[in-house]
């Protein structure tokens, strides 16, 4: 008999669509799968942050009336309401019951697109 599972997908957790993808880690070097969202516009709120070499963006999923951050290795300007556009977006569950987000990268999206 197995235990219930209260862990939520990233699918059920951002409400997009995933696939699975397999990416190497950058600390191990050992390959896993994991879910993605393959492409995510969402809406910056202004805020950028450097941690470790790496970019926290805070946005909002006007869409699905969500607000969180995703780091990205990349770094771009940003206003409140700037369209991002996040590549390969992974995440999972934190100890405290917050969740994080990570992306392979981040671009501006032309206001005409």
């Amino acid at each position: 008999m197995s235990k219930p599972n209260w862990n939520r997908t990233l699918s059920e957790v951002l409400m997009h669509n995933t696939q699975p993808i397999v990416m190497v880690s950058e600390k191990t070097g050992n390959e896993y799968t994991t879910d993605i969202i393959p492409v995510l516009k969402v809406v910056s709120i202004g805020s950028l942050e450097e941690i470790d070499g790496k970019f926290k963006y805070s946005v909002v999923d006007t869409n699905n009336n969500l607000d969180y951050s995703i780091k990205a290795p990349n770094r771009v300007d940003v206003k409140f309401g700037t369209i991002l556009q996040f590549k390969n977006v992974r995440g999972g569950s934190l100890a405290n019951g917050n969740g994080w987000f990570a992306a392979e990268s981040v671009s501006v999206v032309p206001r005409n697109a």
